[in-house]
């Protein structure tokens, strides 16, 4: 499991650290352990490096570390609420130069992201996922005594072919690679496809397809948990292809106003996705607290796009709401094929 999102996440991070040493920590006139200039003050004026004493105490890292940790810088303060209640304004004063006191859209959006995995994991393998394991085992017990009726009926069924009555019951127990292939072992599946393909060339190719879908559908059965960390990997990547997709459909859609730049809808797709991203946190949290009623906080997702998309572009509220169903039809689209891709990239994965 490799680890991209969280170390940028926490490298950005870093950014909103505002914690600054007020003096230094050894005497003016002292040469610069970096390029032996005399020092004058908090940063060797010729080099930049902080006059400070590196040989320290393990006591003394822990409290620095400590420090800087938590006096986190003020622009997080001043850039979520408005990101919140005036989104419109937060995206159109970064766009026009006004950064000194927001959090960089894109650090803002790398960390609301991993949080955004973390909080999910976390609810997920918490109370609400020891209840969904409760759930599938009641069920499991309680549809024993039909799969047991299912069996006795398909092995009574006189109508059914050997090979029909296999597929019915790797169908019964779940076994995906019979189910896929059309029967129960690699093996007919290759005796299959061989004969039904036209040429060499085709049989080939289907043979090959066969063995890749069948090994990695037995390696998914195998296992399963490593499945879900590598769904959990390749979701973390895929998501960010939404930043230029939905930059680039926002071009579309503005591409007559030649004041509005690629650029401006980066920012407005960072903010936008980190908000709804924000809003899956909460929803996450409260779910824990007070079950799936917490979900309804998802209405709020298209009442922000509408108040951000006609603050940031300034357009009317009848052109807002169809360039809003413009996006949400475009996106879901997308959002389908980013799906497929996600799945076959986790799928891929467990085998090599």
């Amino acid at each position: 499991m490799t680890n991209e999102l969280e170390t940028a996440a926490a490298a950005s991070a870093g950014g909103w650290l505002r914690w600054r040493r007020k003096q230094a920590d050894i005497p003016p006139g002292t040469p610069c352990a970096n390029c032996e200039t005399p020092l004058v003050g908090t940063y060797c004026h010729a080099c930049g490096q902080l006059a400070e004493d590196f040989h320290k105490s393990i006591w003394k890292l822990g409290r620095e570390a400590l420090e800087s940790f938590f006096h986190l810088d003020g622009r997080l303060a001043r850039t979520l609420p408005r990101l919140i209640v005036r989104p419109g304004r937060l995206t159109r004063d970064y766009i026009d130069g006004k950064r000194a006191f927001q959090v960089p859209p894109l650090r803002m959006f790398l960390v609301i992201l991993l949080l955004t995995f973390v909080v999910g994991q976390c609810a997920l393998s918490g109370e609400a996922g020891d209840e969904l394991v409760r759930q599938a085992g009641t069920s499991a017990a309680d549809s024993g005594a039909a799969l047991d009726q299912a069996r006795a009926e398909i092995a009574a069924d006189e109508s059914l072919t050997e090979d029909e009555r296999r597929i019915a019951e790797a169908a019964l127990e779940r076994n995906w690679g019979g189910i896929v292939a059309g029967v129960t072992t690699v093996q007919e599946a290759n005796r299959i496809i061989q004969e039904e393909a036209e040429n060499p060339a085709d049989r080939e190719s289907a043979s090959a397809f066969e063995t890749w879908l069948t090994d990695r559908l037995e390696a998914v059965q195998a296992e399963p948990r490593r499945f879900t960390l590598l769904l959990a990997v390749w979701a973390q990547r895929v998501v960010m292809l939404m930043l230029p997709v939905s930059a680039l459909i926002l071009a579309g859609m503005f591409f007559w106003r030649r004041e509005v730049f690629l650029f401006d809808h980066l920012i407005f797709s960072m903010h936008s996705l980190s908000f709804q991203l924000l809003l899956i946190t909460a929803s996450f949290l409260l779910a824990m607290g007070i079950g799936p009623l917490a979900w309804n906080l998802l209405w709020l997702s298209p009442v922000h796009l509408f108040v951000h998309m006609r603050g940031a572009y300034a357009s009317g509220a009848a052109m807002t709401l169809l360039r809003m169903s413009i996006l949400f039809t475009a996106t879901t689209i997308a959002g389908g094929f980013m799906m497929m891709l996600w799945l076959f990239l986790a799928f891929n994965e467990m085998v090599g």
